[in-house]
């Protein structure tokens, strides 16, 4: 372990504000803008449930943290690991699947989640229950760990290989112990890379299950000195898509392009985002979008939060949201007024070639595109990899309930995520 560590417990914090902006900076300077103390402070503002902050060391300079929040019915899929499991979503059926093999899968999924809610057999007939309030009325909520299940933000950058082992599982250890106080029944580490060796085998020996639920896709920018460079090291039919493209967007007679000001247009960013909601099956609070738009731009430097954006007659009709940080930008948002039917190829510019050419111009390594959606990332050269859900709950049935049912969904996405594979 590296030498003069301090030996201290684990304290438990409820803001990101307990640890100064220079000593959070200074923890987690090896990571990117997503792990910034402004924008842990706008997750606080934004994010539904409990938040509970771990770090190990003195406050003043901190040699670990994690940061999870406990999940509540009003939190989205990617933030209540019991919609994933109990989605039948995670099963990736499609037209191409056996209709009693369909039949057997939804009903193994089932059986399982209903065995994990109940491990005493005394849950009866679920009288059409949805699987997630199962889990949920049987094992609790969970204690989510959001953007800290990346082993380099559990510790400080000049831990060495001991020090790292010894602060992550200390800082899990305590959110197993802890997570009864602060209304969690379980703890879940809900998008883990298949590569972190460290993480995953910290939350093995911790008793931790897991399995592949989703992926995460990233377009590498890094080592280009121009966008010109990159396209010329496309393939020829994907360089053909981003010319065309693009090109079709900026001969429209009626449309331009332009990088926006997310606070003064912070209300319209906020209603097309809440239409591209609703359009993809969502619930979708515009007032309470542009409230939150506005404090991430307060909570950012000036020049953090990009807003690329689709005019027509001086009305913006499609625009996404990014973050630029130092390694990465980061894909947040997209919205768009599908009521305008000749928008032009307006996703792809903002979602990929603006980002692409934003990262390029500031030396970022990649354009990070976030989960889902893998078709349409892929076709414009992104890389996938799967992203794993590893959850951990004290009673032994309902763990081994859940690790069969991790693995079973493992299994289906393992090969669904294997068709994306450059």
């Amino acid at each position: 372990m590296t030498e003069g560590m301090p030996v201290s417990e684990v304290r438990i914090l409820s803001s990101v504000d307990e640890v100064g902006p220079a000593a959070w900076e200074e923890l987690t300077k090896a990571a990117d803008v997503d792990s910034s103390h402004g924008f842990l402070r706008f997750r606080e503002y934004v994010e539904p449930g409990r938040g509970v902050l771990f770090t190990l060391g003195p406050p003043e300079r901190p040699r670990g943290a994690l940061r999870g929040v406990v999940a509540v019915p009003g939190s989205g899929l990617t933030s209540d690991p019991w919609k994933f499991v109990g989605s039948q979503a995670v099963l990736r059926l499609d037209a191409g699947t056996d209709e009693a093999e369909a039949a057997s899968l939804r009903r193994a999924q089932r059986d399982l989640v209903r065995a994990a809610a109940d491990p005493a057999g005394r849950a009866g007939d679920d009288d059409g229950e949805p699987l997630w309030q199962a889990l949920t009325r049987g094992l609790g909520a969970c204690l989510v760990v959001r953007e800290f299940d990346r082993s380099e933000l559990l510790c400080h950058p000049e831990a060495d290989a001991a020090e790292a082992r010894s602060v992550a599982a200390r800082l899990v250890r305590a959110a197993q112990t802890s997570a009864a106080e602060h209304g969690a029944g379980a703890v879940a580490f809900p998008f883990v890379s298949p590569r972190d060796t460290l993480l995953r085998s910290v939350l093995t020996e911790a008793g931790f299950r897991g399995g592949a639920m989703t992926g995460a896709s990233w377009v590498e920018t890094g080592g280009y000195g121009s966008y010109e460079e990159f396209l010329a090291a496309l393939p020829s039919r994907r360089r053909r898509r981003y010319r065309l493209e693009e090109q079709r967007l900026l001969e429209a007679p009626d449309l331009t392009t332009a990088e926006v000001d997310p606070v003064r247009n912070a209300a319209r960013i906020a209603e097309l985002e809440a239409r591209t909601l609703v359009k993809h099956g969502g619930l979708a609070d515009a007032e309470a979008i542009r409230r939150a738009r506005i404090e991430l731009a307060d909570r950012l430097p000036d020049d953090a939060v990009v807003i690329p954006a689709v005019i027509r007659d001086g009305r913006i009709v499609a625009c996404a949201l990014h973050l630029r940080g130092p390694r990465s930008v980061v894909f947040m948002t997209y919205g768009c007024d599908y009521d305008v039917e000749e928008r032009g190829p307006a996703y792809p510019w903002a979602a990929f070639y603006h980002p692409i050419r934003t990262a390029i111009a500031h030396g970022a390594s990649s354009v990070r595109l976030g989960l889902e959606g893998f078709e349409a990332k892929t076709r414009r050269g992104a890389v996938v990899e799967a992203r794993e859900l590893w959850v951990w709950t004290p009673d032994a049935a309902a763990l081994a309930r859940l690790g069969d049912l991790l693995e079973l969904v493992g299994e289906r996405n393992t090969l669904y995520l294997g068709r994306f594979s450059q």
